[in-house]
């Protein structure tokens, strides 16, 4: 019998412990304190407090309820209302309505302590911090676990979720991945943690100076770039609560997105050349002395920079919700200001959606002649200064990211100044250049269904490779792009054409030629 009796109450007290030993919430208050103990008691202006209450009351969480209270149902309370949690018995908003299933709306039993926890105060985030009597609980001031700031992505996309996916959508983002994969040591290495861990960049956006280059956390606290990293909870002072002003001078992107130097050092590898190279930044490339650089419209017509192409929030052609948080560049961007962009462009292609009049085409060109030249320099010439002047531009254009789509004209002309700067000082080369344009014959030939064609240019310039069939129609264009004088071989994959006759025809400068092929199947 004493077992027995034993056994009930350890049920009964384990039953307590989970319908009852929770935290209890207290509620925002108003900042009179009516309300006895809550959060803006102390947490306001004049007060002990951090005064956060007093920008937070300002922000749509504040109005999460009473801004849409006429278009609630039930299901969308516990995003709406602080503590909502049928499960637990802790003072949370569920124990104050009840739902009306057949309307799908709710009422509302006891107003005042209703009232007392709607919208989305300071518990749903930090945790509550009250007892069963509505005093302030022990966790609040450091003796448990729930007042530990919070800064991992699910919490925010608890509500932030389904129809509304930022969570999914920032998850596989590279802010998601910003301490993990190839960035995984960069925890440990203080002038990384600003720009890859969370905790770090919003103590860096509160205080610039101290925490620049601070390691705060390490272990299992380091969490990657979270949604409180850009959004302050707390303040809605910039659109979208962001910790920084978003204009065409400042914007939170160009806090890691830019390079942090007072100087061009061609002994170095740039490091985050995006925001330079969309403001056309001095320090974004080498500058060859006598050259003029001109900047594209890309550079003024953004009026919220990175943030129109990259956090475009535009619908999905299937019906879907594009929050832009997979920060990812959105083709309805481009076609919001060209309008011929879908005419020009073929957006199924995910290689060339964005390659506008072939800008993206062209810049490859120009990448791939100047690692050409590179590539074939001699063992002493890689250490002069012209090699090292080039080969910083050709790793500051590949990590801007766009193949010249922030800033055409500055790109290809710095491309452009790097290949002819090599070329004109006779920078050795492990293979002879040409000294006369040639088409050589494909090879194999017949084939089927690829060849390779080679051509030999003796000067750079733009080539145009095509083929036709026998009746002179064009059948595809090969190549139409800038290439450094040399030899190069094309690829032409003849798979979705009938056998027979072809022709193929180079185009570059004033030299022109025509051959034959046979496709045999």
């Amino acid at each position: 019998m004493k077992i027995k009796l034993v056994t009930i109450l350890s049920v009964m007290i384990l039953a307590a412990t989970v319908t009852f030993s929770q935290n209890y919430y207290l509620g925002v208050g108003d900042g009179t304190g009516a309300q006895g103990y809550s959060c803006s008691s102390c947490h306001k202006t004049g007060n002990i407090g951090q005064p956060v209450f007093d920008t937070w009351k300002l922000t749509k969480h504040a109005q999460a309820y009473d801004s849409l209270k006429s278009m609630l149902s039930y299901s969308c309370l516990p995003c709406h209302t602080t503590g909502f949690d049928t499960n637990t018995l802790n003072y949370g908003a569920d124990e104050y309505v009840v739902n009306d299933t057949s309307k799908l709306k709710y009422t509302i039993t006891d107003a005042a302590n209703f009232n007392n926890v709607k919208n989305i105060q300071c518990e749903t985030c930090h945790g509550a911090m009250g007892t069963k009597d509505r005093a302030i609980g022990n966790d609040h001031w450091g003796f448990g676990t729930t007042n530990k700031p919070n800064y991992a992505a699910s919490l925010c996309g608890g509500c932030h979720s389904g129809h509304s996916p930022y969570l999914e959508q920032w998850s596989v983002s590279k802010h998601a991945m910003s301490t993990s994969g190839a960035c995984a040591i960069t925890p440990n290495i203080k002038t990384c943690t600003k720009c890859h861990v969370a905790q770090n960049f919003v103590a860096y956006a509160k205080n610039p100076s101290t925490y620049k280059d601070t390691i705060l956390v390490t272990g299992a606290d380091v969490q990657p770039l979270t949604c409180v990293a850009c959004h302050d909870p707390h303040d809605a002072k910039y659109p979208g609560q962001l910790r920084f002003d978003i204009s065409n001078t400042t914007v939170v992107c160009d806090k890691c997105h830019y390079a942090d130097i007072d100087s061009v050092n061609i002994n170095t590898t740039p490091h985050e050349t995006t925001g330079p190279c969309l403001t056309g930044d001095p320090l974004f490339g080498f500058r060859y002395a006598g050259q003029s650089y001109i900047n594209s419209a890309h550079t003024y017509a953004a009026s919220e920079r990175c943030v129109n192409c990259h956090v475009n929030m535009t619908a999905n052609a299937d019906g879907g919700v594009n929050t832009g948080h997979t920060f990812e560049p959105r083709v309805q961007a481009c076609a919001g200001c060209h309008s011929d962009y879908y005419t020009s462009v073929d957006t199924s292609n995910h290689e060339k959606m964005f390659d506008y009049r072939g800008v993206q085409t062209t810049t490859d060109s120009l990448i791939n002649a100047l690692q050409t030249v590179l590539n074939n320099a001699s063992h002493t010439d890689s250490s002069t200064t012209l090699f090292k002047e080039a080969n910083y531009n050709l790793a500051a254009i590949n990590g801007e990211g766009s193949h010249g789509i922030h800033n055409t004209r500055l790109v290809q002309k710095l491309l452009k100044d790097a290949i002819a700067s090599l070329s004109a000082t006779g920078v050795e080369d492990k293979t002879p250049l040409p000294t006369k344009f040639e088409l050589s014959q494909n090879y194999p030939n017949p084939f089927n269904p690829t060849t390779t064609i080679r051509f030999s240019l003796a000067q750079s310039g733009n080539v145009k490779v095509t083929v036709y069939d026998v009746t002179g129609k064009l059948v595809q264009t090969i190549v139409n792009s800038y290439y450094a004088r040399g030899s190069y071989n094309v690829n032409w994959n003849a798979g979705s054409y009938a056998s027979g006759v072809y022709f193929y025809r180079i185009e570059a400068g004033s030299f022109n030629m025509v051959k034959k092929m046979v496709l045999l199947k």
